[in-house]
C-alpha cells in the first residue's frame, strides 16, 4: 500500500479535500475503473478486467478524494523488466484539478520501476505532456480502425491460405507463449492464459507441417505461424451494445495475418461493428486495413522510457490492447 494523502483546496468550494493514491484490493475496483473508461467511449473488452488482473494484482490504483473514488491508473509488470502503464482516467468532476498528474507521478514514483522499461498508450496531442511529466519518449503511432460485419465479407484476396487455423486451445501453451513472447517483447503467461479463455472470445492459431525428419518421412512437425483473437466489447456506436475488438493479431507473414484477420471478422455478426488497432509502422498491416476497407477513427502514440520494448511490430497486424500493450 502506498499513498499520497495531502490536502487539497477544492476548485469549488474552497475548502480542503483529502487526496490520496492507493492499490486496488479486488478485481472488482479493476471492473470499477474499465466502467469509467467504457463510459468516455474507449470500448474495453467486456471481460478484460480478470485478464489485466491476473497479470498484476499490484498493478492497479485508485485515486480517492474524501474517501471516494475519483480515478484511476494501471502499471502492471510484465516479466523482469517491463511495464506498461494504461487506463489513466479521472472522473470528469474532478479533472482539471492536478489529480491526475497527482496520481500518475505517485504511481510510478512508489512502484519501483526505475530498473524496468516503461510502456504507454498516449493521445497524439499529449506526447508532450507524457514526455515532460513521465520521462517517455516516442516509438510508434497506432491506428485505430472500425468495421461493420457482414455476411459478404471474404477477406483480401490471395493465392492460397499459407496456414491451417486450428483453435488457439489445440496448440501446445507454452509454444504459444514462446511465440508471443518473441513479437510482444518479453513473456507474459499468466496475462495469456485468461486472455484466450475469456467468455466469447475466438482465439485461432495459424499453423504449418513440416516432415520431421530423414528417419521418419511419415512424421509431421507443427509450428506456430501466427494466432489470433477477437472479443466482446463495451459498445457505444449508434444502437449497438456490444461490438467486438481484434487483438493480437502476430503473424510472420502478410499472408498469415490476412489468413487470421479474415477468419476472426467472419465471426461478426451483421450489422455489429469491430475494431483492430495497428502500428503504422507495419506496412503490410497498414495496407491490410486499407483494402478491407475499414475507417479510420483514431490514433495513438506509443511510448517507452527506454528503446521500443522489444516489439517486433513486422509481425503486429493488430495490437493486442491499448490499454496494457
Amino acid at each position: 500500500m502506498f499513498e499520497d494523502s495531502r490536502a487539497t483546496e477544492s476548485e469549488t468550494s474552497g475548502s480542503p479535500d483529502t487526496f490520496r493514491v492507493r492499490q486496488v484490493t479486488s478485481q472488482s475496483e479493476v471492473s470499477l475503473m474499465l466502467e469509467w473508461v467504457a463510459a468516455e467511449g474507449w470500448r474495453p473488452g467486456v471481460y478484460d478486467a480478470e485478464s489485466y488482473y491476473r497479470q498484476d494484482p499490484t498493478g492497479f490504483h485508485l485515486a480517492e478524494v474524501d474517501g471516494v473514488p475519483v480515478g484511476g491508473v494501471a502499471l502492471v509488470k510484465y516479466g523482469e523488466n517491463f511495464a506498461f502503464g494504461g487506463n489513466l482516467i479521472m472522473k470528469p468532476a474532478f479533472r482539471g484539478k492536478g489529480y491526475a498528474r497527482r496520481m500518475a507521478r505517485v504511481v510510478m514514483e512508489a512502484s519501483d520501476m526505475s530498473d524496468r522499461n516503461i510502456g504507454l498508450e498516449s493521445m497524439v496531442d499529449l506526447q508532450d505532456a507524457y514526455s515532460r511529466v513521465l520521462g517517455v519518449q516516442f516509438a510508434w503511432k497506432n491506428t485505430r480502425f472500425r468495421g461493420v460485419g457482414s455476411n459478404t465479407f471474404t477477406g483480401v484476396k490471395q493465392d492460397d491460405n499459407p496456414a491451417a487455423l486450428v483453435p488457439v486451445k489445440e496448440v501446445d501453451f507454452e509454444h504459444l507463449c514462446v511465440f508471443d513472447a518473441s513479437v510482444f517483447g518479453t513473456p507474459r503467461p499468466a496475462f495469456l492464459k485468461s486472455w484466450i479463455s475469456q467468455p466469447g472470445m475466438v482465439a485461432l492459431a495459424a499453423v504449418t507441417t513440416t516432415p520431421a525428419g530423414e528417419d521418419d518421412e511419415h512424421r509431421q512437425e507443427t509450428r506456430i505461424a501466427g494466432y489470433g483473437c477477437i472479443r466482446l466489447s463495451v459498445e457505444s456506436y449508434k444502437d449497438v451494445n456490444f461490438s467486438r475488438r481484434i487483438g493480437p493479431i502476430f503473424a510472420e507473414s502478410a499472408a498469415v495475418g490476412s489468413q487470421l484477420f479474415a477468419a476472426l471478422v467472419a465471426t461478426v455478426p451483421p450489422g455489429v461493428p469491430y475494431y483492430i488497432d495497428v502500428p503504422e509502422t507495419n506496412e503490410s498491416a497498414m495496407k491490410l486495413a486499407r483494402e478491407s476497407v475499414l475507417e479510420s477513427v483514431s490514433q495513438t502514440a506509443r511510448m517507452f522510457t527506454k528503446g521500443d520494448g522489444g516489439v517486433k511490430c513486422s509481425m503486429v497486424y493488430g495490437i493486442t490492447t491499448l490499454e496494457l500493450g
